[in-house]
């Protein structure tokens, strides 16, 4: 009978134990978990494309805590509008858990660097290593030389986003001018015209049987009209015997 009484009073005393610790747990349950016994997972709202602030605010009322991630430039989203967010959208995920937000930096505004003088190629190397696109390139006459860069478009130093196109001018090489008329002029105007419109080799050629005024231009060559290629040389045929204008 003894040992009835002993196993009773040790049953009793295990219930009371158990029961304390079961008494004590939901105690603490309901002071550490208002809203709930046990923690339950919920699922995480979408807040991309708020700004950073709209979406902590959010999130906190989900019972998650926002926390600013990595910040990227973007052509099209303003500064600090939510790009992306981890875990994503629609996940279920403790209450209390952090939510990393990835935000926006904004545009990415640099300068158009100078590429005078380059080749095309080593112009489009500079240009893409600063983020910008190369466009077609175009021509136009320069006495810089052939194939070289002579401008961009937007100009160098002008302040613009990237990812950007830039167009590169290329130089075609001085421009082609045509021979003007120097019959009848006379011989240091018909210089001085030449010089102005780049010709730097002018010979004189003085022709004593020649009909006309003494030191004006009878004959040229290239004709009137003729292309003048850069470099090219240009003689005049003078009439007289040259005397004291060699």
């Amino acid at each position: 009978m003894r040992w009835r009484a002993r196993v009773r009073t040790s049953l009793l005393y295990l219930v009371s134990i158990a029961a304390g610790f079961a008494l004590a747990y939901l105690l603490v349950a309901f002071v550490v978990f208002p809203s709930g016994v046990i923690p339950k997972d919920v699922k995480v709202p979408n807040v991309t494309g708020l700004t950073f602030d709209e979406a902590v605010q959010r999130l906190e009322q989900a019972g998650f805590k926002g926390e600013k991630g990595e910040q990227r430039f973007n052509n099209s989203a303003p500064k600090m509008t939510v790009l992306e967010q981890s875990p994503p959208p629609g996940s279920r995920e403790g209450v209390g858990n952090p939510v990393t937000l990835v935000v926006s930096g904004g545009q990415r505004i640099v300068s158009v660097p100078s590429v005078m003088g380059m080749t095309k190629i080593e112009a489009q190397a500079v240009l893409e290593k600063d983020g910008f696109d190369v466009g077609d390139a175009s021509e136009a006459p320069s006495n810089a030389p052939r194939g070289s860069v002579i401008a961009t478009r937007p100009a160098a130093g002008a302040q613009i986003s990237v990812p950007s196109t830039v167009s590169l001018v290329l130089s075609g090489g001085a421009p082609a001018i045509q021979m003007p008329s120097l019959v009848g002029r006379d011989v240091d105007g018909a210089r001085q015209t030449l010089v102005q419109l780049g010709v730097r080799d002018v010979k004189v050629v003085w022709d004593p049987m020649a009909i006309g005024t003494r030191g004006t231009v009878v004959g040229q060559n290239p004709v009137s009209s003729a292309t003048l290629l850069p470099g090219s040389s240009v003689q005049l045929r003078v009439a007289g015997d040259g005397g004291a204008n060699p």
